[in-house]
């Protein structure tokens, strides 16, 4: 059998990650990753979740800077770090020296001198800024304007869906009582958006409008000169943050409460990828014993034929799950007569439809607020259309692409059963941080859907880590050697341990908003919760003949148990985005699944009424193998243990049970 590197049980690729310095100078710190800055704290409050400079190419993908002449000095009163960055792609060519300074009193600079060697092409070259949303989403924020007038608003509450700051030069604000923090931007004119969109937990600052065109040129011997200046001042009560070694530390606390949630599991399935068909239909056992009683698959009518629509039927009637169909009208012709044709074929197939979830498939591309938009009928037109059709089947509104784009076109709900919108963490960033960050945007997301769905069931899925359609370009980016790789269709942690906690954790916050139903990735594939061999390679799994599942498998499995179970009471304390706890009560008493997001071990105490002890059963690095091995695995033997000091390793998932005696 093959043996297992670390990196690729936890993260499924064997690049391992990269690991931030911690850089302090008084009551200021931060975290140098890779040439950015990232938890910019004060007095341990988190001012930024980062500071970076980037070359972005023609499909807003970010194009990877190798870095070089690093220095980093560090003293009692501040510290310096400078480097040197170089971005070469498509014969283009462009280079930059950056400086960051930081002081005791309050006081950080990022400055960058860029230069194009050759004619470059490019959506955005310069600074990016993020505030968090703690202390900051709803509160009042001035803006100093790139003009010199100054104004008093608001960081938007709800999730807006264009930019809520324009030509921007500065920003101030109170993260928390007591702390003030002015931040300055120089060198263009910078404008913010709420990021939350693509579930990011953050707003950003940017530079360039994106009124004016993109690509633009950056002509050969330009010199580009850019800084961000950051004051701080005052202080908290008392130091309210943690850095992530502190939080390992002092350990967190996970408190199950006596009562329920108000919320219940929804039902929980899987998406059909029609790209891997075969590799899907070959391993219809695992999908029935993984028990997803929801299948959301995607007919194109201009890309697939008659065999699509019957696989997706194999795949239904094989695993007796509920099957929603999502429907790009090209629009081309009548709606009555492309309609038509996709029922025809729909009935040709055979295919048990629940639901049909239409939109225009331009929609499948993002547009700004302001337009222009493509020239396709209405939301309404094309409802009352499909009800023609269709009669008697429930008909999904929204658009099949990302939340981004159904906050840029609210549907008339009142026109349709239920609204459907998809999400992928790897829009702006690939990083493990920035991918556990987005689980505490999802709140606002749904906030912000419900605000104008009202009481229409929103249903969520297909989500992946992934991304199966790319908006912003001409499709999701290669990632041929296993990477961490933004925009991305195959994502590497699918595989690993912390792609089972991430889904642990998207499916949680979801359920508690009171999401209709979670359709999550696919069986196979890219996207796929069971193992198949493919044209792109899999580490480990391609050399032991013995591997069925990724972690993630037992997750679904799990979730897909528990449908219509009351949902447990439960918090965590100290972990920030680091810990997942997601628990529900079945018929065989409460069970409580547990997920560390964080890339070292965190040692937890689990307090709750009557438990002292329980079964538990960890999936972590050593017992990888056996569990992409046995797809009950996680339902084997518990082991009896107390709940306080409980250590959960790197990326594990845990899954505990009160015992027999315990249970009421």
């Amino acid at each position: 059998m093959a043996e297992v590197m670390p990196t690729v049980a936890l993260y499924g690729t064997m690049q391992a990650p990269a690991r931030p310095r911690i850089l302090r100078a008084g009551p200021l710190a931060a975290e140098f990753e890779e040439g950015a800055l990232r938890a910019v704290r004060w007095h341990g409050v988190e001012i930024l979740r980062g500071i970076a400079y980037l070359v972005r190419d023609t499909g807003w993908g970010t194009l990877p800077a190798t870095l070089s002449e690093m220095t980093v000095e560090e003293g009692a009163d501040g510290f310096r770090v400078s480097h040197e960055g170089r971005v070469e792609a498509g014969g283009q060519a462009y280079v930059y020296q950056a400086s960051i300074r930081g002081t005791a009193d309050g006081r950080l600079e990022f400055e960058a001198t860029g230069a194009a060697l050759t004619d470059v092409q490019t959506c955005r070259t310069g600074f990016v800024v993020l505030h968090p949303l703690d202390g900051v989403a709803g509160r009042p924020v001035a803006i100093l304007h790139a003009d010199g007038s100054r104004e008093e608003g608001r960081f938007p509450a709800l999730v807006s869906p264009g930019q809520p700051i324009f030509s921007i030069r500065g920003l101030s604000h109170e993260p928390v009582p007591g702390v003030r923090a002015d931040c300055v931007f120089e060198g263009d004119v910078f404008e913010m958006e709420d990021q939350r969109n693509w579930t990011d937990a953050s707003f950003k600052t940017y530079v360039r409008p994106l009124s004016l065109p993109t690509p633009y040129t950056i002509p050969a011997g330009t010199r580009v000169e850019q800084a961000v200046r950051l004051s701080l001042s005052g202080a908290p009560p008392r130091e309210i943050g943690k850095l992530p070694a502190q939080a390992v530390e002092d350990g967190i606390r996970v408190t199950i409460g006596e009562g329920l949630a108000a919320a219940a599991m929804p039902p929980v399935g899987l998406g059909i990828d029609p790209r891997r068909l075969p590799e899907q239909l070959a391993v219809l056992d695992l999908a029935r014993t993984a028990g997803a009683g929801l299948l959301v698959g995607r007919y194109d009518p201009l890309t697939a034929d008659g065999g699509t629509l019957r696989a997706f039927a194999e795949l239904a009637e094989g695993t007796g799950a509920d099957l929603l169909l999502e429907l790009p009208l090209p629009c081309r012709r009548s709606l009555d007569a492309e309609l038509g044709e996709a029922a025809r074929a729909i009935e040709a197939a055979r295919l048990p439809v629940a639901g049909l979830t239409v939109a225009p498939a331009a929609y499948l591309k993002s547009y700004q607020p302001q337009g222009p938009w493509p020239e396709v009928p209405s939301f309404a037109e094309l409802y009352r259309a499909a009800r023609r059709v269709f009669p008697g089947l429930a008909i999904g509104g929204g658009v099949h692409a990302f939340f981004t784009e159904l906050n840029r076109a609210r549907p008339p709900v009142e026109g349709c059963d239920y609204v459907s919108v998809t999400t992928s963490p790897l829009v702006h960033a690939a990083d493990e941080r920035s991918i556990r960050e987005s689980l505490e945007a999802l709140p606002a997301v749904m906030e912000t859907a419900r605000s104008f769905c009202g009481g229409v069931p929103l249903r969520v899925g297909p989500s992946a880590i992934g991304m199966r359609d790319n908006p912003y370009g001409q499709g999701p980016v290669a990632n041929p050697d296993n990477g961490r790789v933004p925009m991305a269709r195959m994502d590497p942690r699918q595989r690993g341990l912390f792609g089972a906690g991430w889904y642990l954790g998207y499916a949680a916050a979801l359920a508690r908003q009171g999401t209709a139903s979670v359709a999550l990735g696919a069986l196979a594939g890219e996207f796929g919760f069971a193992y198949s061999r493919t044209d792109y390679p899999q580490p480990w799994f391609d050399a032991d003949p013995a591997a069925q599942v990724y972690p993630a498998y037992h997750v679904l499995r799990a979730l897909s148990r528990a449908v219509g179970a009351p949902l447990l009471d439960v918090t965590v304390e100290g972990a920030g985005n680091g810990l997942v706890a997601f628990g529900w009560r079945g018929a065989a008493g409460a069970e409580l699944w547990l997920a560390n997001l964080m890339p070292d071990p965190v040692r937890i105490d689990v307090a709750g009424p009557g438990l002292e002890r329980a079964g538990v059963r960890i999936m972590d690095a050593a017992r990888f193998a056996e569990t992409c091995r046995d797809p009950l695995w996680m339902d084997g033997e518990v082991e009896i243990r107390p709940l306080r000091g409980l250590e959960l390793p790197a990326c594990a998932v845990a899954r505990m049970v009160q015992p027999a005696r315990q249970r009421t």
